[in-house]
Order: structure tokens, then C-alpha cells, then sequence
């Protein structure tokens, strides 16, 4: 049995050899026919639910540009799952008998050298050919992979050409990059985020060619997404693409989202970095899609709830970081906060994202609406029960006697509700004045977590932005700079709770046909308390 790859073998797969040792494996590794559960590969699936929507056309035509019935088009995501594959049947059965079937993981460390696997790693179209594979069951394959970036950096999966070894597949390359791109740029045009979309190129008939450069910002100018034509005019790096606008262009930002609104898909002239005049289109995006994109796939790529609350504020990646950390645990949480600060809303993201099964119960509890005594008592052992497998949410758990904090945390274990605190005082103070018994709490590992008050976050102007995306109900409306400066001067005691509605009166007073937010939209009275 060979143990090497023969010397004459380009060196990224000599490279990707010595990886499939040092993973353990063994070229005469016997078949793992493992794959994933057919309820695990339907949540993988619905995971991918937008890469699967916009590439399934796609990924048709180059089955039929490939034009091999010893072939099959496969679709992994950005771990190697393989998620679907097209091709006759009569491959897909022989396909089968090495495991290149959906639900089975394609990695390198489960593989060794092998198209897939091998393009995931170095993030590169790669080409493995027969023997050139690190286990020997696999050499029958001559298989051809590329990556599918994602539009906001990084890679979503790999789309792969696989055939019988003897199959000629020198075609296959150039088909599945453009075929990548496509999909790419699909994904970005349908992207449900975004203020400003701007298509650019060096010659006018590109901008007709769906390969040409396209980007999208947000109403401050943030690059939101990018494809790679425009990572590559742009030099921008592929798995962290993010810049501003005046950053890449010389033309001035408001005259940009001016061409937008006025004159929308008329060509113009835009000037960048490097002193180039190139020809751009732009338009105003609206977050709704429902005439061109799949009801099924108008997520974003990051589907969590506990990912959409983070808009650039440092402590609230970190608080989502802390609560995906301790997921997997059932200990205690703890969450001060004053009011309207996104209490609640973050323990419905956080029991969304992490629920063990689909009707896991989230119960909450008013403590300061609980009768006193042992009916406090009863109601909250009912709760408890009720919130058996799931999550138990007191509000103001301060308002408890200290004794019946005590026998919460105390009867913390695997078998029963996590059990969720908030308060609107510091803790700490709380702890201090005899209101809070966090001993039980303690010993059982219990995670405290601070919510930031609104005026002392970082993503503010972000977070304006999003809730009038929301209010609009998809119409583009342009938060102005100086209307920006001047909410922040407000303190916005009501926090967020405060700014959806200051938003929302705001945007009602204004008209449906509004397309700016200005200082003028303010109302005066809001800073009469102001600092």
C-alpha cells in the first residue's frame, strides 16, 4: 500500500497527505459507512435551507454542461456534510459504496485527501485524480471541488464534480467556478439585509454580465456584502471583507445614495481608491423579497436570533458568546439590566437557538405579581413542572423571598428547567441589601450577564437603523448623519423599549412617502431631559 502520494503530485496535495496522518488515518482504512441520522440530516438541511434554494438551478445546469452519466454534482456545507447530489442513478448507487452520498462527512480528518475536504481546507478550487487520493477505496473517484464564499465573508460549502476515475474532467474546472459564482451572486442580490446596492465594473457591457462586481452597504456607508469579483477590484479579504464606502470610492457617499433614490439602475460614473473611472449602477434595497426569493430561504446566513441581537457592540458578542458556551449546560442564569434594556428578548433568542427539542417549554414568571406565602410557593412549583426540559424566566426574581431563590437554585440539576433570573438593579446592590441568596446559585455554576443600557452602546447608530428598516415595513428609509447625532444627545431612560417607540411615532408623522429620517422628524420634547 502506497504511503505517500507520488512525488510528482502538486504540492498542496503532498501537503494534504501528511494532514491525513496526522489525523490517524490509514490508506487501507476500512469503509465508515456513518452517516448522519435522517433527523440530523434534516436539521442540517433546513440549516442550509438558502444555499440549497439558490444553488438547486444552478447546480441543474452543470450537471447538464458536464454531460456525464458516470458523474454527480455534489453540494457539501462548510464542514464537508455532504448535503445533496445529483447524478443517474446508476453512478449514485456506485457512488454510494464509498460513502459520497448525502448525510456523510467529507472532511479531511474523516477522508483524508480528497476533493472536498482538501478545497475546504485550503479554500481553493482543487482537483483530486484517482490514486491521488489518501485512502485507497476512494481512487476510483477523479473528483473537482470549489468552494461557494459566503457574501458576508468566509466560505458557506463546497460544490463538487465527482466521476469515475477513468472520466475526463478537464472541463469541469472552469464550469464549477463560474457556476460557484453565480450562486454566489444569487445569493448576494437576494440577501434580506442591506441599504444600497451597487453594481460596478471597469466597462459598461460587464454590468450586463452577472459575473460583474457587486457590493452592498448599510445606511452609514458599512460594507454589508460583497461578491468576490468586487472582494478582488476592491482587495478586500475574502473571509473578512468588511471596509466602509470611503474606504474603496472617492465619489461622496450622500451623492451615491442620492444617483439611488432619484435615478435607480441608471449607469453613472464612480471614482475609486486607485484613481480608476469605473461604471456603476445603484438602487435602494427593500428587505423584502417575496417575488424572487424562496419562502424557504429568506433567512440569514447567520439563522440564529441570539446572532441578529449583536450589531457591533463588543459586550453584547461577548454575552452571546458566553450564552452559546454554556448551552450545552444547564446551569443557572442571572441577567441585570435596567428596564427595556432587551431582557426578555434575549432569553426568547437564547431558548430559540438552543431548545433541546422542538416543544421545550419557555415559562415566565412576574415575581412581582405572586401571591404571598405558600402560594407564591405552589404557583411556582406548578411553573417548574410546566417548565420541565426547558427554561423557567423570573422577572424580577428579586422580588422572591430569598428562601424560595434559595430552593431554585438548590434544586438545580440535569433532569429539570434551567432556571433564568432578571433584574432591573445591579445584582450586586441586590446582594448587598439581603434581597438576593446567590450561595445555591454559586455552587451550582451560575453565569451572571450584564446588559448595557442603550446610551452606552457601541452599535447605537445600528441598532436606529435596524428599527426603522423594521417600522418601514421594507420601504428604504435614509437615516440622516446629523439626525443620528442628534438622538444620541437623548439619554433614552426607556432604553430600547424607548426607541422602537420614539422610532415608530416618528416614521407615523412622517408619511409613507418619506425617504429621509432628518433632525426636523425629531420631536423637540425628546431632549428636553437630554445631557
Amino acid at each position: 500500500m502506497e504511503a505517500s502520494p507520488p512525488t510528482s503530485r502538486p504540492e498542496p496535495l503532498i501537503a494534504s497527505w501528511q494532514r491525513s496522518r496526522e489525523h490517524g488515518l490509514r490508506p487501507d482504512e476500512p469503509l465508515n459507512d456513518t452517516a448522519l441520522a435522517p433527523g440530523e440530516l434534516t436539521d442540517r438541511i433546513a440549516a442550509n435551507n438558502r444555499l440549497l434554494a439558490f444553488s438547486r438551478p444552478m447546480i441543474e445546469g452543470l450537471y447538464r454542461q458536464i454531460g456525464s452519466p458516470s458523474s454527480t454534482v455534489l453540494l457539501a456545507d462548510r464542514k464537508g456534510m455532504i448535503l445533496s447530489a445529483l447524478g443517474h442513478t446508476d453512478f449514485l448507487d456506485r457512488a454510494s459504496r464509498v460513502a459520497l452520498r448525502p448525510g456523510v462527512d467529507w472532511s479531511e480528518a474523516t477522508m483524508g485527501t480528497n476533493a472536498i475536504g482538501t478545497a475546504l481546507h485550503s479554500g481553493t478550487v482543487v482537483t483530486v485524480q484517482g490514486d491521488e487520493h489518501y485512502l485507497a477505496r476512494n481512487r476510483i473517484l477523479t473528483c473537482v471541488a470549489t468552494p461557494i464564499l459566503a457574501p458576508t465573508g468566509g466560505m458557506l460549502g463546497i460544490l463538487d464534480v465527482s466521476s469515475d476515475a477513468r472520466e475526463n474532467l478537464t472541463h469541469a474546472e472552469a464550469l464549477l467556478r463560474t457556476t460557484a459564482e453565480l450562486i454566489e451572486h444569487r445569493l448576494l442580490e437576494t440577501l434580506d439585509d442591506g441599504f444600497l446596492t451597487l453594481h460596478f465594473h471597469t466597462r459598461r457591457d460587464a454590468l450586463a454580465d452577472p459575473l460583474h462586481a457587486l457590493v452592498v452597504f448599510d445606511e452609514g456607508g458599512r460594507l454589508v456584502a460583497s461578491n468576490r469579483k468586487a472582494r478582488g477590484m476592491l482587495g478586500l479579504d475574502a473571509a473578512h471583507p468588511a471596509t466602509i464606502y470611503e474606504a474603496c470610492f472617492t465619489t461622496p457617499w450622500n451623492r451615491l445614495v442620492g444617483w439611488a433614490a432619484q435615478a435607480p439602475d441608471a449607469p453613472f460614473p464612480l471614482y475609486d481608491l486607485k484613481g480608476r473611472t469605473l461604471i456603476a449602477r445603484a438602487n435602494l434595497r427593500s428587505r423584502r423579497h417575496a417575488d424572487t426569493a424562496p419562502r424557504a430561504a429568506t433567512a440569514r446566513y447567520d439563522d440564529s436570533r441570539l446572532g441578529a441581537i449583536g450589531r457591533g457592540d463588543g459586550r453584547i458578542a461577548r454575552i452571546v458568546d458566553t450564552l452559546r458556551n454554556c448551552a450545552a449546560e444547564n446551569t443557572p442564569l442571572l441577567i441585570e439590566g435596567e428596564m427595556g434594556t432587551g431582557k426578555a428578548h434575549l432569553v426568547r433568542a437564547f431558548h430559540e437557538d438552543h431548545k433541546a427539542t422542538a416543544d421545550a417549554p419557555l415559562i415566565g414568571i412576574d415575581c412581582t405579581a405572586l401571591p404571598a406565602g405558600e402560594a407564591a410557593e405552589a404557583e411556582l412549583d406548578r411553573a417548574w413542572v410546566q417548565a420541565a426540559n426547558g427554561i423557567l424566566f423570573l422577572v424580577e426574581i428579586d422580588a422572591l423571598p430569598t428562601t424560595l431563590q434559595a430552593r431554585l437554585f438548590d434544586a438545580h440539576d440535569g433532569s429539570r428547567a434551567r432556571v433564568i433570573g432578571a433584574a432591573r438593579r445591579p445584582l450586586a446592590e441586590l446582594r448587598r441589601e439581603g434581597r438576593l441568596d446567590l450561595r445555591n446559585f454559586d455552587a451550582a455554576g451560575g453565569r451572571i450577564i450584564s446588559l448595557p443600557p442603550l446610551r452606552e452602546r457601541d452599535d447605537f447608530d445600528e441598532l436606529v437603523r435596524h428599527v426603522v428598516r423594521e417600522v418601514a415595513g421594507g420601504r428604504p428609509v435614509y437615516v440622516c448623519p446629523e439626525a443620528l447625532a442628534l438622538l444620541h444627545r437623548h439619554r433614552w431612560p426607556g432604553n430600547l423599549r424607548e426607541l422602537r417607540n420614539q422610532l415608530r411615532l416618528m416614521l407615523a408623522l412622517m408619511g409613507d412617502e418619506a425617504s429621509q429620517l432628518c433632525p426636523e422628524d425629531i420631536p423637540p420634547e425628546l431632549f428636553e431631559n437630554a445631557a
